[in-house]
């Protein structure tokens, strides 16, 4: 027995430390330059695919998933959602966005498979940030995007997904994973 009662459950994929550190760094000296905003913790960095919500424990053994092939993937450039004018969410990109785009729409598939119904939003791969609660002005706006939008990552492979369940806390949420599906080697 896990938890009694529903569980908060999400697909995602992590990244190598060795990758997020130089973003880590790089975003150290940048967070004092701007307005308050709640940062994501490098344990809590993460790309989902699937947000499953509040789910009965049953549904970690039913699902299945086939991601297909593993790929090399990148971290790169950055944004804001929904828009650079009212900007909720800081973010930099994953690419190639062609293969996460197949496999969140896989991942999506396979929970939908097992009877879970997820979040339908259209998935755009990315790595959240920063999550702004008040409203930033344009210079705010242009630092975060001077100090990003040259951000290249090392090359790393996509070798998995994870269902995690997803603790809230005080100091943020607390991911603990699950169950892992590896994906097969690429040819």
């Amino acid at each position: 027995m896990l938890l009694a009662g529903p569980m908060r459950l999400f697909i995602a994929t992590s990244f190598p430390a060795e990758v997020l550190r130089p973003l880590n760094d790089r975003l150290a000296t940048l967070k004092s330059k701007l307005p308050r905003a709640s940062w994501v913790r490098p344990e809590g960095q993460h790309l989902t695919f699937a947000f499953l919500g509040e789910q009965d424990e049953s549904v970690v053994n039913r699902i299945a998933i086939d991601g297909g092939c593993s790929f090399e993937a990148s971290l790169r450039g950055c944004g804001f959602f929904p828009n650079r004018r009212h900007a909720r969410v800081g973010w930099v990109g994953a690419e190639p966005q062609e293969k996460f785009v197949a496999l969140a729409q896989r991942v999506r598939d396979g929970v939908a498979a097992a009877g879970v119904q997820s979040d339908q939003n259209e998935f755009k791969p990315h790595l959240t940030l920063a999550r702004i609660r008040d409203h930033w002005p344009p210079l705010a706006i242009e630092t975060f995007e001077k100090a990003l939008h040259d951000f290249q990552s090392a090359p790393f492979a996509v070798h998995e997904v994870t269902l995690y369940l997803s603790r809230l806390n005080p100091n943020g949420a607390v991911h603990t994973p699950l169950r892992a599906f590896p994906l097969r080697l690429s040819a």
